[in-house]
């Protein structure tokens, strides 16, 4: 009912004001669930599971509840990132945590003019986003960069044929890599999930002189977890999407939901905190489901959608 009554109230507001014509709406819930061996006396957790205001993305309202209840903090991050800071003091063995809302997202694919990549080496962000991060080391694929681009000097058409090469030459496979995978590990292995094909594919453009940034979010019209893009920027528009996973360049907004920004995936976590337990974590689940237009998102469709989700344990 919490959800219903601040989406809905948002929403209202928003379209009072008019959306772009071109404009499709769509309504997320994402919920996590974790299991304990023991009684957990304290839990303190940061959340960037809420949508992000930018090109192509507007959103109209969202709110993130928990089980057992717990106090929220609100802020922004270094990144530009929506932070939500939890807090529950109440013994527990078990904590769901659950994000819904709605945003309205551009249908039309991004038009940016090429131009050549000396161009974005010399922006002012470009050092932090060509420089080495957590799991991104473009000096240990520096050589390959150069093969892939094919000799390439302009910025689209590199960023191109990296999205091609990785989507083609990594497998999609699950289970094999985790969180802590570094590109490098990808490359060696030739498998990973779209996380590790995203922190490949910053690599290369980074090795490149590329600017470029990882995403965290959701892919449209599915129920599944959460998916990683990239970001690479463009003088003059700003930072425009490209999947490596899906090999798809300047994709429309309406495919995914953005939610977090970062170096790595080691700057936006969904989920990251701890905990005060005797015990440990016995298992973790997480899930979410993106819906075309405007749904209503109750706490039942977050239980019911943590039934059929990947369960991890420990």
């Amino acid at each position: 009912a919490d959800h219903e009554q601040l989406v809905g109230r948002t929403m209202q507001a928003d379209l009072g004001h008019g959306l772009d014509a071109g404009a499709v709406l769509a309504s997320y819930l994402y919920a996590s669930r974790y299991e304990y061996s023991a009684a957990v006396l304290h839990n303190d957790n940061q959340l960037r599971i809420q949508p992000l205001a930018g090109i192509g993305q507007t959103p109209l309202g969202d709110v993130v509840w928990t089980i057992p209840e717990a106090k929220q903090l609100s802020y922004g991050d270094r990144f530009g990132n929506r932070v939500v800071r939890l807090r529950v003091l109440d013994h527990h063995t078990r904590f769901i945590v659950c994000s819904a809302g709605t945003v309205a997202l551009s249908s039309e694919a991004p038009d940016a003019p090429e131009l050549e990549l000396d161009a974005v080496r010399e922006l002012p962000e470009a050092l932090e986003y060509t420089s080495q991060s957590s799991l991104v080391d473009p000096a240990e694929v520096a050589d390959l960069a150069l093969e892939v681009a094919g000799g390439a000097a302009a910025l689209l058409a590199a960023v191109s044929r990296i999205t091609e090469w990785v989507e083609a030459n990594i497998t999609y496979l699950r289970g094999t890599t985790d969180v802590t995978t570094s590109a490098g590990q990808v490359l060696e292995a030739g498998e990973g999930v779209c996380q590790d094909k995203a922190h490949l594919a910053l690599a290369l453009l980074r090795a490149l002189g590329a600017p470029c940034r990882y995403v965290s979010g959701l892919l449209g019209g599915q129920v599944g977890e959460t998916h990683a893009w990239i970001e690479f920027l463009h003088p003059e528009i700003g930072w425009l999407p490209s999947d490596p996973t899906r090999g798809v360049v300047l994709p429309p907004a309406s495919d995914y939901i953005k939610l977090a920004v970062g170096r790595d995936y080691a700057d936006v976590p969904p989920i990251s905190g701890s905990f005060l337990s005797k015990g440990g974590t016995t298992e973790h689940a997480a899930v979410a489901s993106v819906r075309r237009g405007y749904h209503m998102f109750s706490r039942a469709d977050a239980f019911a959608l943590l039934e059929d989700a990947y369960v991890v344990t420990t």
